[in-house]
């Protein structure tokens, strides 16, 4: 496995964990327009992750969609201290609805099998907030789509805050409201549409998410009940079993709602009125990581 480029290694964007204790991985960010990946991190990234995610066919991913990694405005990667191997990228860009909603598209989201539910990746989403605040504002809104529990998971945890909603929910109730993307919503039976229900409580979050799903795959059939944009993933097969997490709940969501090559978009939309109090937990914890990096740049 080749070692990050040298030309990369002595710049600084290698971050210390927010705990300020030592940890095995550093955070690596890249700027599609200002900082992109060189020919040579390129390979070093694709091969890395190729090694990382044994459970997925990266190498069909990489054919079928070789700019992926060069795609995301920003991307974070974790690399392995000892090893200078990639293991975790995150990547998000802004984008927006045709009513002109901006939104954060987060289309990267792999961490290495042996390093899931671990530090590396909350430490690279803390990154990777902070690039984004910086060029765009604070995401009020973000989604992603996904095949993998785990990912709802993540994006659950970030919508756990005041105000905060998150769509679907996962009750695991009948798909019957299904629609294209790009066009009307057609309800039948005992739908919920923006009431109770699988879609969520809010009624604004589900029509943000149907906005999202028309901006993301406008030609996708998609179930605003659960979340499931039909046949869009590529590879259809990328992931070699179901992935699984630890709620049951979610599991039943996924299987009950999924295909291989279908994917659930996930939103998460954040009130105004919560920000200010997330931005003060997030300075803090910036300001800990800058610390940190200081004093390890002093005991070094």
């Amino acid at each position: 496995m080749p070692d990050l480029p040298s030309s990369r290694t002595v710049m600084p964007r290698l971050d210390e964990p927010p705990t300020g204790q030592a940890s095995a991985y550093n955070v690596v960010r890249f700027s599609r327009d200002t900082d992109p990946l060189s020919e040579a991190e390129h390979h070093w990234l694709r091969a890395g992750l190729t090694a990382a995610l044994p459970d997925l066919r990266m190498d069909a991913l990489f054919e079928a969609r070789p700019d992926l990694l060069r795609e995301a405005q920003h991307l974070v990667v974790g690399v392995e201290r000892d090893s200078g191997a990639p293991v975790s990228a995150l990547g998000a860009s802004w984008a927006a609805t045709a009513s002109g909603q901006p939104f954060l598209h987060i289309g990267i989201q792999f961490v290495g099998a042996r390093l899931r539910g671990g530090q590396v990746f909350a430490t690279s989403w803390l990154a990777l907030l902070e690039e984004v605040i910086v060029t765009g504002g604070f995401p009020y809104l973000a989604a992603l789509r996904t095949y993998n529990p785990v990912a709802y998971c993540a994006m659950r945890s970030y919508g756990e805050l005041p105000g905060a909603a998150l769509y679907p929910e996962t009750d695991t109730a009948p798909e019957t409201d299904t629609a294209r993307a790009g066009g009307a919503v057609a309800t039948g039976g005992a739908g919920h549409g923006g009431g109770e229900g699988a879609g969520g409580r809010e009624p604004r979050v589900m029509a943000l998410a149907r906005e999202i799903a028309a901006a993301l795959a406008p030609h996708a059939p998609f179930a605003a009940s659960s979340g499931r944009l039909t046949g869009i993933g590529v590879p259809r097969d990328l992931y070699r079993t179901r992935p699984r997490c630890d709620d049951a709940r979610v599991n039943a969501h996924f299987e009950r709602h999924t295909e291989p090559g279908d994917r659930v978009l996930c939103v998460v939309r954040i009130p105004a009125e919560t920000v200010e109090a997330i931005m003060a937990n997030f300075v803090r914890r910036t300001d800990q990581n800058h610390r940190s990096t200081r004093a390890s740049a002093r005991s070094a």
